[in-house]
């Protein structure tokens, strides 16, 4: 049995939410997202990266269904997937506080 026979399509989702949770910048763009809505002519001044850097990191969450968005004319706008994102961020933290 070869790895390709035994891979799982979920597990592999589940394999990219892990690598999307894996950037610390990542997991402050979810807390800031989990607070509501925002452009991201709002999210990139919270950080010390250029527009593309911030770019990449909103679309491996996106890729990975932690987050959507929306275009309103020349802006876009990001949110949370889904309130679950949010729960999953917020048991990240407790576990990491276990260690």
């Amino acid at each position: 049995m070869t790895n390709d026979d035994i891979q799982n399509p979920l597990d592999e989702n589940i394999a990219e939410i892990g690598q999307a949770l894996g950037h610390p910048i990542r997991l402050q763009i979810l807390r800031l997202l989990a607070k509501g809505e925002l452009c991201g002519c709002e999210i990139v001044p919270e950080f010390e990266l250029d527009q593309s850097g911030i770019s990449r990191h909103l679309t491996a969450l996106k890729r990975a269904g932690l987050i959507r968005s929306r275009r309103d004319g020349v802006r876009i706008y990001w949110k949370l997937a889904d309130r679950q994102v949010a729960e999953l961020l917020l048991l990240a933290e407790e576990i990491a506080q276990l260690r």
